[in-house]
């Protein structure tokens, strides 16, 4: 099988994985940044978590687009691999 088919198959399989494990985890993430901006508007911190919960809401999206990211990458430098090897 050609190299690049075979890194196609890779990629197309880890992207799939890497969209279901977020599509799956989104929820829960979302239940705990919910439960825990009310228990900070209780106890009066509310001010000062909001910003927190908002760092962790863009590095929890970004760990799943620079995954993606990632995957591209790798497949062009594995499908460019041994192109200028001649034997």
């Amino acid at each position: 099988m050609v190299n690049w088919i075979r890194g196609a198959i890779g990629l197309a399989t880890f992207g799939f994985i890497n969209l279901v494990l977020f599509l799956v985890l989104n929820s829960p993430m979302n239940d705990i940044f919910y439960t825990v901006s009310n228990y900070s508007t209780q106890f009066g911190v509310a001010s000062s978590m909001a910003p927190i919960l908002s760092m962790l809401r863009v590095i929890f999206g970004l760990t799943f687009v620079l995954s993606m990211v990632g995957l591209i990458v790798w497949f062009f430098l594995g499908a460019h691999q041994e192109e200028y090897e001649q034997y």
